[in-house]
C-alpha cells in the first residue's frame, strides 16, 4: 500500500460502509464515528490506491469506477473475516438442513433412538437422521475425529481420552427370559440360581471388553454360563420364546420387549452391577452450535427415560 500501515478490518468496515452510502457525514452517524476519522479513512484508501474513490458531481459524491469495483470483493472479504473472528453461528432447527449422524450401541436402540428420532424429526423436519451400529470393526473414535459422526451413544466405559464424554443414564440390571423358563414362577432370582442357568449374550466387542456384565461379575470373583452368543442384539428376545435362555439386560429395554412379546423379567442379583449409558463426541465439536443442541436432545430423551 505505498509503503504506508496497511488497513485495519474496523477500516475497511468503515470503508464499505462509505462506498455504499456515498457520504462521509452518513457513514459517520451510522457507525457512530466522528467525520475526521471518517474522511481520514477515506484518505488512507485513496493514498493506498492512488484513485480518488468517491468524486464530486453537482451537489453529491459518486464512486469512480474503481470505488464501485471494491464494494463486491470487499463485502466478501470482511463477510469471511466476521465469520473468522466474529461469534459463532447460532443453529436454527426449524430452518436446518444435512444430517445427524449419530452411532449407537445396539442394546440402546430400541430404548432411545424411537423417542431421539421423533424428537429431531419434529424440530428439526429439514435434518436428515442417519444412524448406525456400533460393532467390532468400527472405529467410532476416528470416525468422529474425521467428521464422519456427530455423536456415539454407548453403553462402555473407558472412551478415548480425546473424546468428550457425558453419563446419560444408569439403570438398574434385570434378566428377562420366555414363558417357559422355571424364572418365571419365581419371585426373586438368587445369585445360585443364576450362575446355574443357560445364559444368552451378544457377541462381545473384544476379548479385552467382555462386556459390563461380565465384567461385574469378574470383579465379585464370578462367571456365568454363556450358551448362546448372537450378534444382533434385536434376536435375542425372539430367542428366549422358547426353551430355558436367560438374557441379563437394562430395565428400559426389558420393559420395551415385554410390552410387544410375552416375556417376562426379574431383578439379577446385586453381582450383576448396574448398566451404565454414556454420549460421546469429539473435542473439535465442543463449542459447535449444531452438535451441542444435537446433545441436547439426547440429553433430554434420556431425563425422560429417567423419569419412567
Amino acid at each position: 500500500m505505498n509503503g504506508g500501515k496497511p488497513l485495519t478490518t474496523r477500516e475497511f468496515h468503515v470503508l464499505l460502509h462509505l462506498l455504499e452510502e456515498r457520504s462521509v457525514t452518513r457513514t459517520a452517524e451510522a457507525l457512530d464515528l466522528n467525520q475526521p476519522y471518517v474522511s481520514l479513512v477515506l484518505k488512507r484508501l485513496r493514498e493506498a490506491t492512488g484513485d480518488p474513490i468517491l468524486v464530486r458531481s453537482g451537489a453529491k459524491l459518486v464512486l469512480t469506477v474503481r470505488g464501485e469495483q471494491m464494494i463486491a470483493p470487499l463485502r466478501d472479504v470482511l463477510k469471511g473475516v466476521d465469520a473468522i473472528v466474529g461469534p459463532p453461528a447460532q443453529f436454527d432447527p426449524t430452518t436446518a438442513t444435512g444430517e445427524f449422524r449419530i452411532a449407537s450401541a445396539d442394546c440402546m436402540e430400541a430404548i432411545i433412538l424411537p423417542s431421539l428420532i421423533a424428537r429431531l424429526q419434529s424440530a428439526a423436519p429439514g435434518v436428515r437422521v442417519v444412524v448406525r451400529a456400533v460393532d467390532q470393526a468400527f472405529d467410532y473414535a476416528g470416525a468422529l475425529e474425521r467428521d464422519e459422526l456427530d455423536v456415539v451413544i454407548s453403553n462402555w466405559p473407558g472412551a478415548p481420552q480425546h473424546l468428550k464424554t457425558a453419563r446419560l443414564l444408569s439403570e438398574e440390571v434385570v434378566c428377562l427370559f420366555g414363558p417357559e423358563h422355571p424364572f418365571a414362577g419365581q419371585e426373586r432370582i438368587t445369585l445360585q440360581d443364576y450362575l446355574a442357568a443357560d445364559h444368552l449374550a451378544p457377541v462381545a466387542r473384544s476379548k479385552a471388553d467382555p462386556g459390563p456384565i461380565d465384567s461385574h461379575l469378574a470383579e465379585a470373583g464370578l462367571k456365568r454360563d454363556i450358551r448362546v452368543m448372537l450378534p444382533e442384539f434385536n434376536l435375542i428376545p425372539h430367542m428366549l420364546m422358547k426353551g430355558q435362555l436367560v438374557f441379563t439386560s437394562s430395565a428400559n429395554f426389558a420393559r420395551y420387549q415385554s410390552s410387544i412379546l410375552p416375556l417376562s423379567s426379574r431383578p439379577a442379583p446385586a453381582e450383576c452391577g448396574s448398566l451404565d449409558f454414556y454420549l460421546l463426541w469429539h473435542e473439535r465439536a465442543q463449542a459447535d452450535a449444531r452438535n451441542t443442541w444435537l446433545r441436547q436432545q439426547v440429553m433430554a430423551v434420556a431425563r425422560e427415560l429417567k423419569s419412567i
